[in-house]
């Protein structure tokens, strides 16, 4: 197995010289009569498999398409959207949070995400401790709770490889993709994931978003912008600026440097992977290429490095186009 060559596709320079660099991997996929075609854009993936990390989330909340849990237990569209999410731990995220637990008879304690400092730091008030509820992977395991719920399934081992709705979700995972036996590690929030090379997601999200039984996913989450991401401390989160800068466009992110980005309108997906897991070098670089492809008319993205003093000594440079 050939390895991944990452591309220096972001320069910080000072004047003439590079003081830092962001590597990367892009690409953007189209699927036309049935074949997907794909357009490198920088580095090369050579095949090789990458851990999903969040970007899984919307592929294994499809698993509730299978067994009618929306209606089963009369979740919203925000629900379903932020199920899918990676959201910031803000008000309006850990109450539906909540909801979702309590329309499935169950509550915080059946989490076993772990209590981390919600995204949003203004979350918490009065140096309150973090709850589990306001992990960004939240909403995630509480789908899986609740679809645990509906089917019978143990409760206390949902986390676990092993069990049954993981065996299901890894299935579908499989079936989506088109790709047999991926590596399989666990996140950071403890749950599963596998990884998959880059047509292999192309593929899967693809599927996700072009299948009508899935339609419900895709419309919650179109609906809700701020429901799957809210505000951070470095303002909107990317999957919300994204999508609210073009409402044609499903944007979900994932540690390790992840980001997709599927073009509803044009039926087109842009898969970019960094080297690094830096939140700013991965937006400056999405904000060009979204510009450059398109996709979105105004580019928001301010490009200069500032000093302490908030003076500008230094620029970040895009060094690929599509």
């Amino acid at each position: 197995m050939s390895f991944p060559i990452y591309f220096p596709a972001i320069d910080l320079m000072r004047g003439d010289f590079i003081d830092q660099r962001y590597f990367a991997i892009v690409s953007v996929f189209k699927e036309e009569d049935g074949f997907l075609q794909e357009k490198v854009l920088c580095g090369e993936h050579n095949n090789y498999p990458f851990f999903l990390r969040s970007l899984l989330k919307p592929i294994q909340a499809s698993i509730t398409a299978d067994f009618n849990t929306k209606e089963y237990f009369n979740f919203s569209d925000e629900e379903i959207a932020i199920m899918q999410a990676s959201h910031a731990g803000e008000k309006i995220h850990t109450d539906l949070v909540l909801s979702i637990l309590n329309k499935a008879g169950l509550d915080e304690t059946y989490l076993k995400c772990p209590e981390i400092p919600p995204l949003n730091p203004d979350a918490l008030k009065n140096d309150a401790a973090p709850e589990k509820i306001h992990n960004n992977c939240s909403a995630k395991h509480a789908m899986m709770l609740a679809v645990s719920k509906q089917l019978e399934f143990p409760l206390d081992s949902y986390t676990n490889v092993n069990h049954p709705l993981q065996k299901l979700i890894y299935e579908k995972i499989c079936k989506l993709s088109e790709y047999n036996n991926p590596p399989q590690t666990y996140d950071g929030c403890t749950l599963p994931v596998w990884g998959l090379p880059f047509k292999n997601i192309a593929k899967a999200f693809f599927k996700l978003y072009q299948n009508k039984k899935y339609e419900f996913l895709k419309t919650a989450y179109m609906k809700n912008p701020y429901i799957i991401g809210g505000t951070d401390n470095a303002g909107l989160r990317q999957d919300t600026l994204i999508m609210k800068l073009n409402p044609d466009l499903i944007s979900k992110t994932g540690a390790g440097g992840f980001l997709s980005i599927y073009n509803n309108k044009t039926n087109e997906f842009l898969l970019i992977k960094m080297s690094q897991d830096n939140n700013k070098a991965r937006l400056l670089l999405a904000a060009s290429l979204l510009k450059q492809l398109g996709w979105i008319e105004t580019n928001p993205a301010d490009y200069n490095f500032y000093n302490e003093n908030n003076e500008p000594v230094g620029i970040y440079r895009i060094n690929t186009k599509p």
